[in-house]
């Protein structure tokens, strides 16, 4: 099978954040443009989380990479919080079918958060913004 390298990002990795992995994902990798998948988007702390829901009325809206290199991964997964030990882990790393700017669905790596949401913020829109 072969790898995989569309990652899309709806948090603080996306452009216009500022943090070591957001300018080392701009570094490896080559900015395919905006998307969306279907699911809900919470307001974990200062970031957000996502939920993938296919059946989902409401969408996901974030960037499209395609990475240059599958190491860039293991640093994002670090930086992701995301364990061996799948039920710990903050998100988890899957396969989501995402629709780009022109229409055309990828299927790319999304950080899907992996705890409980019941008392987090939705965040009706979709869009992450850096203020509540």
């Amino acid at each position: 099978m072969e790898k995989l390298y569309n990652l899309f990002t709806y948090g603080t990795l996306m452009q216009g954040f500022d943090n070591p992995y957001a300018r080392k994902l701009r570094l490896f990798s080559n900015y395919i443009g905006k998307g969306y998948f279907n699911g809900k988007l919470f307001r974990v702390e200062w970031y957000p989380g996502a939920l993938h829901e296919p059946d989902a009325p409401t969408r996901v809206h974030g960037e499209i990479y395609q990475l240059n290199s599958f190491e860039i991964l293991k640093e994002l997964d670090e930086y992701e919080d995301v364990l061996e030990d799948e039920t710990a882990s903050l998100y988890v790393r899957k396969v989501v079918p995402a629709r780009d700017d022109q229409g055309i669905v990828r299927d790319c790596w999304v950080y899907l958060y992996n705890q409980p949401v019941w008392d987090l913020p939705l965040i009706e829109d979709g869009c992450f913004k850096t203020k509540p």
